[in-house]
């Protein structure tokens, strides 16, 4: 019981831990991995531009090595675009609650603030 509980509590705040990092973890995961993935295609593509020197098979490494990248910058271009979006929605949200807040501290409680003493009667 005492190992399922701790297991449980070290699952819990690893989850917690990761949940802020995910985004930072995920796009150093993928850099990494573009660099092997580029590093492996350009000894492949030297490789085969020394096998085939009057071939166009090198231009076919290129291309497709430029669409990739193109791929990947326009997915790392929208992910920073949509986290400064989540952050500006958040700001906004925080600005209307200390509006609300502040609406809510100036209003009265009841309306007998306004009325003179002698009208009570």
């Amino acid at each position: 019981m005492l190992k399922f509980l701790t297991k449980q509590f070290l699952y819990g705040r690893l989850y917690l831990w990761l949940k802020e990092r995910i985004g930072g973890i995920l796009l150093l995961a993928i850099s990494i991995f573009l660099i092997f993935y580029i590093h492996s295609e350009y000894l492949n593509y030297v490789e085969y531009k020394t096998k085939f020197e009057k071939s166009y098979i090198g231009l076919s490494f290129i291309i497709k090595n430029t669409l990739i990248l193109l791929i990947a910058g326009g997915y790392f271009y929208f992910f920073l675009f949509l986290n400064k979006a989540k952050k500006s929605i958040k700001e906004d949200k925080e600005i209307l609650k200390q509006e609300t807040n502040k609406n809510n501290e100036e209003m009265v409680n009841s309306l007998d603030e306004f009325l003179e003493d002698d009208e009570f009667k």
